[in-house]
């Protein structure tokens, strides 16, 4: 199970309620529970699926965690005096809760906790490791040019395009379009932009996506609870609303039609760049290889950017600095 999964699992309250004082080994260097004892038997953690707060002020005490027999629990530290500098805060731990496994559930359930998707968009999804709205978003730009192209006849041919962000919209382009940072033929110039430029090679086309306006009436919420998971003082039900915010957006963009979403206009056609093996030269400081490309001639020498940032120059006319 997912940690999507499984705080949208939470939402719906689908679980055991528990609520017992237990035994608790814990790893203080490590910060994590390492196993509990609950029924007479020693539960072995097997990892940590996240770590929250039970309350703002608190430090981090709950965590939700899955044991040897694949079993998923919320456990949380409860305090009952916290000292200004306490060499061990005095409290208990309690198991609160355990999450259902699929064949507890209804076939719905099922469905509305995996957040099931149609199988193209799945291979994104599978590679992505989880599903969230700058995915949705890239695949639904993916959708768009597939269709146009498919049109124009030209879908079998080479593709290029330049992205305005790196988000996770990358990896829908990657898988679905086949244009990666790998073959040369996706760019990535970040202006934090849902803009997708794209060329096809030979057939003197370029078309220029652009995302339009999204509005959404929890807003204000949404943004208060991203700054506060931002900041790593999340409590456990701001972590739970906030995967909840995030699955009403992933909802409501796959269900919008690619042109509902996108602005498209043709652009003049640019050279797309051309896949070369690299050339390397060695660094005239730490001796390591580095692209041609990148490197930065001072002196008569080259220096990769690292280097060449602790040279005692005016390293601002390069702009490294």
């Amino acid at each position: 199970m997912t940690p999507a999964e499984a705080l949208r699992s939470i939402y719906d309250e689908l679980l055991d309620p528990i609520q017992e004082k237990i035994a608790v080994h814990f790893d203080i260097l490590r910060q994590q529970p390492l196993s509990f004892r609950f029924k007479d038997t020693t539960h072995r953690v097997t990892r940590v699926v996240g770590r929250f707060r039970t309350g703002r002020k608190q430090p981090l005490n709950a965590y939700l965690i899955v044991d040897t027999e694949g079993e998923l629990y919320f456990l949380y530290f409860q305090f009952c005096e916290m000292p200004p500098s306490p060499p061990r805060p005095k409290g208990f731990w309690v198991l609160g809760f355990r999450i259902w496994h699929d064949h507890e559930l209804m076939t719905w359930y099922r469905e509305d906790r995996k957040m099931l998707v149609n199988m193209t968009f799945k291979r994104v999804v599978d590679f992505h490791g989880h599903i969230c709205p700058d995915l949705v978003i890239g695949g639904k730009f993916c959708e768009y040019a597939h269709r146009l192209l498919s049109k124009a006849g030209t879908l079998d041919r080479s593709l290029s395009i330049v992205a305005e962000n790196s988000t996770s919209a990358l990896d829908a382009i990657q898988i679905l379009l086949g244009a990666t940072m790998g073959n040369q033929r996706l760019r990535i110039v970040d202006y934090g932009k849902h803009v997708y430029t794209l060329v096809v090679t030979g057939a003197d086309l370029a078309l220029r996506f652009s995302l339009r306006p999204q509005t959404f009436d929890d807003a204000d919420e949404y943004h208060r609870l991203a700054v506060s998971i931002a900041e790593e003082r999340p409590v456990m039900e701001e972590v739970v609303q906030f995967q909840h915010l995030l699955d009403h957006r992933v909802a409501f963009l796959l269900s919008r039609k690619p042109e509902e979403l996108y602005t498209v206009q043709p652009v003049a056609p640019f050279p797309p760049h051309a896949e070369a093996a690299g050339i390397y030269r060695q660094c005239a400081a730490c001796r390591e290889q580095m692209l041609q490309s990148h490197a930065v001639e001072y002196d008569r020498k080259a220096y990769c950017t690292p280097c060449f940032q602790q040279l005692k120059t005016d390293g601002r006319r390069y702009r490294l600095h």
